[in-house]
């Protein structure tokens, strides 16, 4: 006996779902922007620093202004960074620097964020093996010689296919990752 799925969608429902997906989008980019501000560097300055324009910033990181300029934007409107139009300053609010900077040890998720990136890397790899069987996803997970904030220092522990995470980063397990 055949079945018959019933595909009239309750418009409500799919409209909360779309907007679901819109924003499983923008978090997903806005966690790209948070890398980039942990490997550049950029959160760390900013914690150190007052309120301060993009030059300052760009200056006080060494980095290229038009860059950080387009990337304060991105953490702007996600609600990562505060901006005050009136002088034209962004700064990094100390709630937010404790989640974000080095200093923050074992609670740096945007040390985790850099891992976005390497997913990508291995897409094909995980899509292949769903349909073929073989090497379980993070074990596909390359190793990245050098990455910031990764060590054998304190406060480092082995995780996934031999991947190092700050010990007890609620990320990792929050992720599935640790």
């Amino acid at each position: 006996m055949a079945h018959t799925i019933e595909r009239t969608a309750d418009p409500v429902r799919q409209e909360e779902f779309a907007g679901r997906m819109l924003q499983v989008l923008n978090d997903s980019c806005l966690g790209y922007l948070c890398s980039i501000g942990h490997r550049t560097r950029l959160f760390d300055v900013m914690a150190q620093l007052p309120p301060s324009t993009s030059e300052e910033i760009a200056g006080a990181a060494g980095l290229n202004e038009r860059y950080v300029r387009e990337w304060l934007g991105g953490v702007t409107v996600g609600g990562i960074v505060a901006y005050d139009p009136a002088d034209g300053t962004y700064r990094l609010p100390p709630e937010h620097a404790a989640s974000l900077c080095r200093d923050a040890g074992p609670d740096n998720v945007a040390s985790f964020l850099q891992d976005l990136a390497l997913f990508g890397l291995v897409e094909d790899e995980v899509v292949a093996a769903f349909r073929g069987g073989g090497r379980g996803a993070l074990l596909l997970v390359p190793e990245v010689p050098g990455a910031p904030g990764r060590g054998d220092g304190p406060g480092v522990r082995r995780g996934a296919g031999g991947r190092d995470h700050p010990a007890g980063a609620r990320a990792a397990g929050a992720a599935g990752l640790g």
